[in-house]
Order: structure tokens, then sequence, then C-alpha cells
């Protein structure tokens, strides 16, 4: 814990001296920011229960002056999100703000590489008769310098200049989750939307030479109806996928050696409360199809007394169509919990599906679909509702997994051994959720 600490404090004085411009928060009472690009907030030097009326006038007064937030070593997310709607433990959060909606990077996610192995080894003889020996170990952590995750493990100047690139990108919205007009949360009256994008990423190394980068943005937006009289959490999960090689190809892929590919996806989302009810998850079951449509509908009512300029009602109704060929999509939800499982379908009866065994000849490795190898996008949707009088905190899991194998045949034909190497990873927000503040919205 102690070297945690030093690692976060260096950053800290790094990023002070690194930054254009940056106000560091010390309790401050009097706060201009307008000379300032840049808030830094250590969560070290502070208390955020007794701190929480400094830092609320501190972050709204940021973000209504297009300053982006650097939140260094958050403990409590249910205090954050009392302050932006929706908050969560963090090393480093990230906060870029636009118009209608605010931008969540969340760096430094922790979460082990868990490995196992597998061999079979296949004797033949002329007749054709064949032996076969299975041998599979059990499932442990890989050795720490083989499977890095990167945030974590870079040194303090690469830290920063990371941090530097994102509060220099753009954000956009994926295209995707382009509403059309009439149907987004955002068209409703302030008080009765909070609408946040929450970038879930991990890059990490399969392989001294095959770096997998991986990122799914959820799409998280509460809604307040006056008639009728509900609160609605919709959360959707896109972004740039899930790419094995990092957009570049595999470290192996011949006919015996194939690997690192991805076989499998679950995308994982489960509030932490009896008072709200599931209204939809989508997809349903997707078997075998080129591609699969999410959507959803409900309506809102805008109290036109207090709002006179909108309308009385509206229908929220989005839909996204997706690309799903050569994987199959299995909804696990149950309850108040949504869950999704991308399998591959050439594996995900067993992996040893994936050899070719041929009379009298040396086993081959398939060859893989092309989602298997580059860039798979796992689209989901949930929507759960609760009475419009909760105002309570309420934390929500949210996280993901990917599972990557290699795969490969050594020997001759009278003698070979099949050998698969399987990774996976689980990252995002388990043990500790996403809180997300029901009182922040009202109609």
């Amino acid at each position: 814990m102690a070297l945690f600490l030093n690692n976060q404090d260096s950053l800290a004085q790094k990023l002070e001296d690194s930054l254009n411009r940056p106000f560091i928060y010390m309790r401050q009472r009097d706060i201009e920011l307008g000379n300032y690009s840049v808030v830094l907030i250590n969560f070290n030097n502070i208390d955020e229960c007794n701190d929480q009326i400094g830092l609320n006038k501190l972050i709204n007064a940021a973000l209504a002056l297009g300053k982006p937030l650097i939140l260094l070593n958050v403990k409590d997310g249910s205090i954050l999100s009392k302050i932006l709607g929706i908050g969560f433990r963090g090393r480093c959060i990230i906060v870029r703000p636009y118009s209608t909606y605010n931008v969540f990077n969340a760096l430094g996610l922790t979460g082990e590489v868990m490995q196992e192995t597998g061999q079979a080894v296949v004797t033949q003889n002329e007749d054709g008769s064949r032996c076969f020996s299975v041998d599979e170990t059990p499932c442990n952590e890989c050795p720490p310098m083989e499977c890095q995750a990167f945030f974590e493990n870079l040194c303090v100047a690469e830290q920063v200049r990371m941090i530097e690139g994102i509060l220099d990108s753009e954000f956009k919205v994926p295209e995707e989750l382009c509403p059309m007009p009439g149907s987004s949360p955002a068209d409703l009256p302030e008080s009765q939307f909070k609408l946040n994008y929450l970038a879930i990423e991990g890059k990490w190394n399969l392989s001294d030479q095959q770096v997998t980068n991986n990122s799914v943005v959820m799409e998280i937006s509460l809604i307040a109806s006056f008639n009728p009289k509900y609160k609605y959490l919709r959360i959707r999960s896109v972004g740039a996928g899930f790419n094995p090689a990092n957009g570049a190809d595999m470290q192996y892929n011949s006919t015996y050696d194939r690997g690192y590919f991805q076989s499998h996806v679950n995308i994982h989302m489960q509030p932490n409360s009896s008072k709200l009810r599931t209204l939809s998850t989508e997809p349903k079951n997707v078997n075998k199809q080129a591609q699969y449509t999410t959507s959803s509908e409900f309506s809102v009512g805008v109290d036109l007394s207090k709002n006179p300029t909108f309308s009385s009602s509206y229908t929220i109704s989005e839909t996204m169509t997706t690309t799903v060929s050569d994987f199959n999509i299995y909804n696990n939800g149950a309850g108040v919990t949504a869950d999704w499982d991308f399998d591959l379908s050439l594996t995900e009866n067993s992996i040893w599906d994936i050899f070719d065994e041929e009379f009298l000849k040396k086993a081959k490795v398939k060859e893989l679909p092309a989602l298997a190898t580059r860039n798979l996008q796992a689209v989901t949707e949930a929507v759960w509702y609760a009475d419009n009088t909760v105002n309570d905190v309420i934390g929500v899991q949210l996280y993901w997994e990917v599972d990557h194998f290699h795969c490969y045949v050594t020997g001759d034909w009278a003698s070979y051994t099949e050998h698969y190497t399987h990774k996976w990873k689980t990252v995002g927000y388990q043990s500790t959720p996403v809180n997300i503040d029901f009182g922040s919205v009202n109609a």
C-alpha cells in the first residue's frame, strides 16, 4: 500500500509540473478557474466526506466552464456520485465535460490475467486406429512480467503522457449510440436526465509480441418521468470493441499454429438494489446470424407547469444494429441482472473443436473468422425502472471479460500433440460498483 501511495504522490507532483495551467485543489475557499485549463484533485490530501461542500462547488464550477477534471485516489464513489451523478473508486479518473453529458476515463483498473493450459497427445497407427491422452492444468495467474496491464506498470512520465493524450483527444459518441431527434434523453428538461459515458478499457500483453487492446463505452442514462411516475436507468455498451492484437496481425497464424485469438466475451450489468425492476435487456439469444438489433422504448412525461416549452410526453426509442457473424450471443439475464455471453461458434462447445483431424495426417488448426482476430463490438442494452420517489445512491456492477486462446500442433502424422493456452481477464467494476445517484434527477 505504501508503494502505491508513493507512486500516486509522484504522479500528482509530475502532473502539477507538466500540465498546462493546472488548478491544484487544496481546500481553497475562493476559487476563480477562468485562467486554468484543468482541475487536479488528489483525494489523498482531502477528506471526501468533510470536504463535500467544497468539492461540489469546485467540480460544478469547473464543469460549467468546460474544464476537465483529473481525480486521483478516489476512495468513496458514493460521495462523488452526489456531485457528478455517477461515481466510483479509482486510481486516476479523467472527467471531460460536454454540453449535455460528461465522459469518464478510468485508468489503472486492476485485475489479474488468468491462465490455463491443455494438451492432447494423439498416436495413429497405419490401420487408422488412434489413442488419445488429454492433460489439462488448473487455472492460475499469469507470471507478472508476461501479462502486464499497461497504465499501472508505466513509469510516472509515461502515465502523464497517457493522461495528456486523453485530455487532448476529442470524444465522439459512438455512431451506434447517436439518436434520432426526439428520441434521446437530452431532449428532456435538464433536471430530468443525467447522461454520462464511462470508458472501461484494458490493454495488456498476451505474449512478448502480441498486445490486446479492448475498450467498452458504457452509456449511462438516468431519466425521471412526471407521468408515468418512474425513474429509468438505461445502460448501453458499445465502443471500439475487443481487439486481440491491437488492430495488427496475431503473433501466430499458420496451418499448425494460431493465436492469440478471442473466443469469448462477457458483458455484465447488475444493480445492487431491490428497488429497481427490469424493463428490458437486449439482445436476446442470437444464433448463426450475420447481425443483430438491440432496441428499447419507454415513455417519459414532462410537467408543463414547470417546463411550458416542452412536450408533455416523449418516447425514448433508439435502435442499434451490429455485425456478429461467427459469434453466438446468449442472454443470461435474470431478475435485475443483465448478462450476455458472446461465444465463438467454432469453439463454444469445446476448444478441442479448433483442431482439424484428418485420417493418417497430422492435425491442423482451423482457420479463424475475422471477428476472432480483429474488432468485435459487444453491443448490449438494459433498462431498469423504479418509483420516481427513489433518491438513493445505487451501486451497479459494470464489467466485461474476454478470453484468448493460442492453439498449435507439434509432432508428425504418427504421433502429434494438440496444445492450447487459455488466458482471460475481467475488467471493470465488480466488487466496488459504479454508484449512481437517483436523487440527481427529478420531474
